[in-house]
Formats: structure tokens, sequence, C-alpha cells
């Protein structure tokens, strides 16, 4: 989270079993434990993290998208069929499917409409 002058310090009482889950939730979400409280008391969500791998993920989806557009253009610019052989035809229907799909599982991979930064990985 970005650093702010908090000037006002909140006390909370806890057990030890409390502190331990505190703060092994604050760890496992890479937060301070007061980060952690603010981020579920003030905004009742935890900050996504993108992962590496998530986003490397995203891209490769995005590659395979592009890649797919590209193809069913140049098969209906091509549309002279060699004598004797099957020409190619391209469901449009399910090519708008598939993009739709590619799309729908980047946004959800990443948990966002659009992906702006890609956390590296320790």
């Amino acid at each position: 989270m970005s650093p702010q002058k908090r000037p006002i310090k909140f006390h909370i009482s806890l057990s030890a079993k409390e502190k331990e889950l505190v703060r092994r939730r604050a760890a496992e979400n890479n937060l301070t434990m007061a980060e952690l409280f603010r981020a579920k008391t003030l905004k009742n969500q935890l900050p996504r993290r993108v992962t590496r791998i998530a986003g490397l993920t995203y891209w490769e989806l995005t590659r395979i998208s592009d890649s797919l557009s590209q193809i069913a253009k140049a098969i209906l610019a091509n549309t002279t069929t060699p004598f004797g052989e099957t020409p190619i035809v391209i469901d449009q229907e399910l090519l708008n499917q598939t993009r739709t799909l590619l799309s729908q599982v980047r946004r959800e991979l990443v948990d966002l409409d659009f992906l702006t930064e890609i956390e590296e990985e320790p």
C-alpha cells in the first residue's frame, strides 16, 4: 500500500491465537498486520496480487486470440482454392465465441478488466 501519514493510533485486544492468525493472513498476502486490518475493515477486501505466472498466462492468451484473428483474416483473404482441394470454411460464430471465452478467461485470471502491472514473484 502507498505510504501515508497516519498520526492516529488505534489499539485492539487479541488473544495469542487471534494474533497468530492475523500475522499468518497478513504474511500470506504480503501485508503488514495494520495493512490487513485497514484492507478488511475499510475496504472489506484484500488487494489483488497478480503473480508473474498469471500475468504471463494473460499475455499468452492474448497472443492466442490475436493469432486466431490473423489466421481467420488470412483464410478469408485467400478465397481461391486449388482445383481438387476442399476450401477452408470459417465458422464466424465459433470464432467469436472462442475470442469471447479467451477474453473472459484473461479477465478472470487477473480479476481485472485490464492488466496494469505484473508483480514479480519472489
